[in-house]
């Protein structure tokens, strides 16, 4: 028996109807029923936590996307093991827009765009891959991948993490003390941190003091990773040369928030990459017989660090 939990109904609708797509044969609950106390294990996207509390078999959240930190882990206060969901499409995804991203820099085209308003024919030189330097934050199961990709293609490449990454034609920059080292020479940095303590407003106005003049920034970490006044200061100071921003404290972002109208802003709407719900399903459902038959688990989070 597999929990749907979500305080969002919209959610909990899509998940019941997947399950029903891609796994009939799965006896599948919500909360509010009898069934749920005999629930093992819960497919979560912010569930309500006081209604997971009340279900005495409950052992782990599967989260159904690559971050937790919509359980809320510090106020969980239960003995739960915790996973999320890794996929290569979903890496797949990220690269691919990422790709998009460095090239909308790295050609110019956000130069070009402006002056296609303007009517102003413009040529600007064309960087090579081998003269650009792209920082990526974040040297888990996406941004390794990422990083190992952009630096198959020539492009130097340098990646920041809490520990000491091998990979092949990537610097490694490990910590707070070697930060200000690793942003120095970055002509693109590009976040894919998760969500910690530790990394809760770890964009701001001092960090992106520490970059070259004229850097470019792509968010698609999480939104409160992000000092939102300190971004558009950076911008408007030319510190920042553009942004492409994917993730954002508060989603959807409002109508009227100041990031549709900046000029040096490209917002999407929290699409960099997705993993398949069919592949979703399948790690939740092989977790769920690990569980119950005492094997490791696949993506489990160490609750210490929040990833």
């Amino acid at each position: 028996m597999i929990l749907i939990a979500s305080s969002r109904p919209e959610v909990e609708k899509i998940l019941i109807k997947v399950f029903e797509k891609y796994a009939p044969e799965i006896p599948i609950t919500t909360p509010n029923t009898p069934q749920a106390l005999q629930a093992r294990t819960a497919a979560c996207w912010f569930p309500d936590l006081a209604q997971l509390k009340q279900l005495p078999q409950l052992q782990l959240l599967h989260s159904i996307a690559a971050g937790v930190e919509h359980l809320d882990l510090a106020q969980l206060h239960a003995p739960y093991r915790v996973c999320r969901v890794l996929d290569q499409v979903h890496q797949q995804g990220m690269l691919d827009y990422l790709l998009w991203g460095v090239l909308y820099f790295q050609r110019a085209f956000n130069h070009y765009f402006d002056q296609a308003q303007q009517r102003i024919w413009q040529q600007h030189r064309q960087r090579s891959r081998q003269e650009l330097c792209i920082g990526v934050m974040g040297l888990g199961h996406m941004g390794a991948f990422v990083a190992q990709a952009l630096a198959d293609l020539g492009y130097q490449v340098r990646g920041w993490s809490n520990s000491t990454k091998q990979l092949l034609n990537v610097q490694s920059f490990v910590g707070r003390n070697q930060q200000a080292k690793f942003l120095a020479d970055c002509d693109i940095l590009i976040n894919l941190l998760p969500l910690t303590d530790a990394t809760y407003a770890l964009f701001d106005q001092q960090l992106f003091q520490q970059l070259k003049k004229g850097a470019a920034f792509i968010h698609c970490g999480r939104g409160q990773h992000l000092v939102e006044q300190d971004l558009l200061t950076a911008l408007d100071t030319g510190q920042l040369s553009g942004a492409i921003l994917d993730v954002f404290e508060h989603e959807p972002l409002a109508p009227t928030h100041s990031y549709w109208q900046h000029p040096k802003i490209v917002v999407t709407p929290h699409i960099a990459s997705h993993a398949p719900m069919s592949a979703v399903l399948k790690q939740i459902i092989d977790n769920d017989f690990r569980l119950q038959s005492g094997q490791d688990l696949r993506h489990e989070v160490d609750l210490t660090r929040g990833y």
